[in-house]
């Protein structure tokens, strides 16, 4: 269906928030301009979206993200620590002072530090397990001590599968990070599980690689 110029929106119609997102495909000096104005915008979603075009101009710093982690809203924050993957190791710092804040930043920043393996974060995850009663926070927590794979998160890990189904769900990928007759009794446990996708979990970690693999 064709549509007549009065019906579609032009450059000038776009908010500000769209104009820094379309930026980040533009690498001229202008749209970068653009961006780095944004980052101090008062709009916070302004701010959150001048992160992934900095991105996917490929100049996101470690400053930027840094600044993007201490940002007083938590929708930068949560985008910030998605993003920081792209920094450097003194981002790390940044995402364990986010371990305590609201519920979405605090699992964008347990996810980050698994993704980066950040073993100097391992007391911090280990004292969030411990604290929380949230349990997003302690899944996600439970998960990235799995992704460190230290020997001293084993025991949260293994608590973990005593847990309610969603937890225990998430314990049988942690498991996968450690190794032992602890771990494996765990796993036997849990292959006979209540809960079906429990059993599945321990089925497809124990899965025998695919032959030629």
């Amino acid at each position: 269906m064709a549509h007549s110029d009065d019906t579609v929106p032009g450059v000038g119609a776009l908010s500000h928030r769209e104009r820094v997102l379309l930026a980040g495909a533009d690498p001229s000096d202008a749209s970068r301009s653009l961006v780095d104005a944004a980052l101090a915008d008062g709009d916070p979603k302004v701010r959150a979206a001048a992160l992934g075009a900095m991105e996917r101009q490929g100049r996101l710093s470690s400053a930027a993200l840094i600044a993007g982690l201490a940002d007083p809203d938590p929708a930068v924050r949560a985008r910030a620590a998605q993003l920081s993957t792209h920094g450097g190791d003194e981002v790390v710092p940044s995402l364990i002072g986010c371990l305590d804040a609201t519920t979405h930043v605090a699992v964008a920043a347990l996810v980050a530090l698994g993704d980066r393996v950040a073993l100097e974060a391992l007391d911090a995850v280990l004292a969030t397990a411990a604290s929380t009663d949230d349990p997003l926070v302690l899944e996600e927590a439970v998960a990235t001590l799995g992704a460190l794979g230290d020997p001293a998160g084993l025991p949260v890990v293994l608590a973990a599968t005593e847990g309610k189904p969603a937890l225990r769900r998430r314990s049988v990928a942690a498991l996968g990070g450690f190794e032992g007759d602890e771990v494996e009794r765990a796993l036997d446990r849990l292959a006979d599980d209540r809960d079906w996708q429990v059993r599945q979990a321990v089925a497809l970690l124990r899965r025998p690689p695919l032959s030629g693999a």
